[in-house]
């Protein structure tokens, strides 16, 4: 577990790099998501951050999404700072950030759906169903049988928090890369 920033200069420099290392436009949503899944700080903290950042000119809103979210790239200005101030910051922060954007941003841009439910099985336990699916095809589709309606609720719920994850530690396990899981 990362130690979460509470300086709000540090969080407004940290967003600047990590939109700057990106390098192509994000929400604000996308921005957010990825430093709270790192425990670096809360969704909160950042949207308030990126609200500053954005009064201050440092990010700028440049198009909408498809789905009508506004994209944000960063300015020269807060390329700037971002540049001078991120020794800064931690080193393991800057880069598991990075590492959970890649995955975060890719599995949204390959336009992947998850789907998950469970049904009661005739033996009293539960079949849990979680998939992934890529443009209309199938990539990964897994039951697993378990023993309370508690366990299936709580396979569903992790699974639906971070599906990229689920699915880049079935891949590693079944094909003999464990390290891949904690790249």
């Amino acid at each position: 577990m990362q130690i979460p920033m509470v300086d709000k200069n540090e969080i407004k420099i940290f967003i600047l790099y990590l939109m700057d290392r990106i390098g192509y436009p994000l929400s604000c949503a996308d921005v957010c998501s990825i430093m709270h899944q790192e425990n670096v700080v809360s969704y909160f903290d950042c949207a308030d951050c990126f609200a500053e950042l954005i009064d201050m000119s440092h990010v700028i809103e440049i198009e909408k999404s498809e789905s009508g979210e506004a994209l944000y790239i960063v300015t020269e200005t807060g390329k700037a700072i971002a540049t001078e101030l991120n020794d800064t910051l931690s080193p393991g922060i800057k880069e598991a950030s990075y590492r959970s954007a890649i995955r975060h941003l890719s599995f949204r841009k390959r336009n992947a759906a998850i789907d998950c439910y469970y049904k009661s099985l005739e033996n009293g336990k539960y079949l849990v169903h979680c998939e992934i699916t890529e443009n209309g095809r199938r990539v990964l589709d897994i039951n697993v049988e378990v023993d309370s309606k508690v366990e299936a609720d709580n396979m569903m719920v992790n699974f639906r928090r971070k599906p990229e994850i689920v699915f880049r530690g079935t891949l590693a396990l079944v094909s003999g890369e464990k390290n891949y899981i904690f790249e």
